[in-house]
């Protein structure tokens, strides 16, 4: 899919759960989409019609501005350079985006990402929605194999369930599920869509929610 760049059929999931849960007519959204790396979700709300902010802490990358502009949906992204800890708008967003960006705030407490948490929660309408994805903790086989094989797996700080939960409790309204568990262990994009098949098929339904290393959900103002 060309809105994920990794571990596409797991983090995909996401994108439908939005779409299954929100109560918004894209089309009729201004949206906001926060550490946008590749500008991938950006791409993917304009083009359903909505009207996106793509934006990153040093701006955006020049791969997704071009991107954006050879798309069809180049009028109605604009780019922005946006500090996700001071952001810029109150009560501006119908939708506020992102996919893996709490858990690039190193600190030692949780208190910069629950910081986050509350802008965006200050940007978004009355009735506004978050769309969110992130990496959880998972299980002590995932964090071992972070710290021997991925070069920031000793600086990520991953996030439980509990503190995902306790970061959206300024909303009204959560919905959330945990998705993937072996998938994440493949080497190559090819491994991990053979493993992805085997989380929706077994895994998803035999491992306990706190091993399973993403959590989707939409969290309603």
């Amino acid at each position: 899919m060309e809105y994920v760049e990794w571990d596409v059929r797991n983090w995909s999931v996401a994108l439908d759960f939005w779409l299954a849960h929100s109560t918004k007519s894209l089309a009729e959204c201004r949206v906001l989409e926060i550490g946008a790396d590749y500008g991938g979700l950006s791409l993917w709300l304009a083009s359903r019609g909505a009207k996106v902010v793509c934006s990153d802490l040093f701006g955006v990358r020049p791969e997704a501005v071009a991107r954006h502009r050879a798309s069809d949906s180049a009028q109605r992204i604009e780019h922005q350079k946006i500090d996700a800890a001071k952001i810029p708008y109150t009560e501006e967003f119908d939708i506020v985006v992102f996919k893996s960006v709490l858990g690039g705030i190193v600190s030692d407490t949780n208190e910069p990402q629950l910081k986050v948490v509350r802008e965006i929660h200050k940007a978004l309408k009355k009735g506004g929605e978050l769309f969110f994805a992130e990496n959880l903790v998972a299980s002590p086989l995932h964090m071992f194999f972070r710290r021997k094989l991925v070069k920031w797996g000793t600086t990520w700080r991953y996030l439980t369930i509990e503190e995902m939960n306790e970061f959206l409790a300024p909303f009204s309204e959560v919905r959330q599920r945990t998705i993937g568990f072996a998938a994440t262990f493949g080497r190559n994009e090819t491994q991990r869509n053979l493993l992805a098949l085997a989380d929706k098929h077994i895994f998803e339904k035999i491992v306990p929610e706190r091993w399973k290393y993403i959590i989707a959900g939409v969290a309603r103002k």
